[in-house]
């Protein structure tokens, strides 16, 4: 039998419908209801809320034996005390239920996702459907020069493994490793800065790396940010899971862009509103910024403890060439910032990371 013991009166008294307390049978359904009855009921509770929360169960399960009995139960996809941190349920348009069990929830703005230990699941509110569609078939058409390229790329990139709908929403759950951290929470618990800075120097490396490949691909992602990518602090290594609701065939019309995009990509694109390369590049240059603690950057220019030629590279604007500026980035200013390349170990606690928040 469900333990219910832990339902607190506000939870009990907000529970609308039948389904949503009890289970679809009328033999556990009556055992949950004693149980219910014998915490709450006025003889032995107190409270001065327990006469209302005892009436409320009362009719609860009247209304609940009537549908069990004239088959007019419809099942939910979560029960009320499975509404707990760490627990997700979808009820599909088939009737299934899909249970996804992660370790943090984001809202973002075309619904929410969920971060589990070797997947990320968008969940997209009904209303954007469109954009979901863009994203589910952006994902599915990477394509790839050959092996070798899909090898050194396919890790980076989202991998669909499951597509469904819900009443109000469509899912995409696509794959990740354990190891990749979102990189907005690695920058909250580290309080807004990447400390030491030869990790923003790796990041970027990827970051550019991928660029490369969008330049070949003739597309522009339109979407990169701290909110969309994901890295390994023990690999070194990044994946590009988000946003990929925007990505868009060079030249091809901008359907839209997110307000994290609009500010940092460069104003012609938006008033052409055609997908150009310049809008990675400059999200790149502007997710280096923030990892430095400032999105803007100006102040990142006065300060001492920073490489100059890092600061003026991530304030200057990019050269439009995916290719020249990786090459620039890894040969030029990698080299003068940071000397020969070397593998800085980062003990990130990831568990200490979730436990935030």
């Amino acid at each position: 039998m469900r333990v219910l013991d832990q339902l607190t009166a506000d939870r009990l008294l907000a529970v609308a419908s039948p389904e949503s307390l009890f289970t679809c049978s009328l033999h556990e359904a009556k055992a949950e209801y004693r149980q219910l009855v014998r915490i709450w009921h006025p003889d032995s509770n107190h409270q001065s809320i327990a006469p209302k929360v005892f009436s409320h169960i009362v009719d609860l399960y009247d209304r609940a034996r009537r549908k069990l009995l004239d088959g007019s139960w419809k099942e939910p996809a979560e029960k009320i005390e499975q509404e707990l941190p760490g627990l997700k349920r979808f009820r599909c348009v088939d009737g299934s239920i899909k249970s996804i069990v992660f370790e943090r929830s984001r809202v973002f703005e075309l619904g929410r996702s969920y971060i589990s230990d070797h997947y990320v699941v968008y969940e997209v509110l009904s209303e954007y459907q469109d954009l979901f569609r863009v994203g589910r078939l952006r994902t599915q058409n990477l394509r790839f020069l050959d092996g070798q390229m899909a090898v050194e790329m396919a890790s980076s990139l989202p991998q669909i493994v499951d597509v469904f709908k819900t009443a109000d929403s469509s899912v995409l759950v696509v794959r990740k490793t354990p190891d990749q951290l979102l990189l907005a929470d690695v920058l909250v618990h580290c309080r807004g800065r990447i400390v030491p800075i030869e990790h923003v120097g790796w990041i970027l490396n990827v970051l550019y790396n991928l660029s490369c490949y969008f330049e070949w691909l003739g597309i522009a992602h339109n979407a990169i940010s701290v909110d969309t990518v994901f890295v390994s602090p023990l690999r070194h290594s990044g994946m590009l899971l988000g946003g990929w609701w925007y990505a868009a065939p060079i030249g091809a019309e901008l359907v839209a862009l997110n307000d994290q995009s609009l500010a940092v990509i460069p104003e012609d694109i938006v008033r052409a509103r055609r997908a150009d390369g310049r809008a990675d590049l400059e999200s790149i240059k502007a997710v280096g910024r923030e990892l430095l603690g400032d999105l803007a950057g100006a102040s990142l220019l006065l300060d001492e403890s920073l490489p100059r030629v890092l600061a003026e590279w991530l304030y200057l604007p990019s050269s439009g060439s995916a290719t020249r500026d990786y090459a620039d980035w890894k040969y030029e200013v990698l080299e003068s910032a940071f000397g020969q390349p070397s593998f800085v170990n980062w003990n990130l606690d990831r568990k200490a990371l979730y436990k935030e928040g």
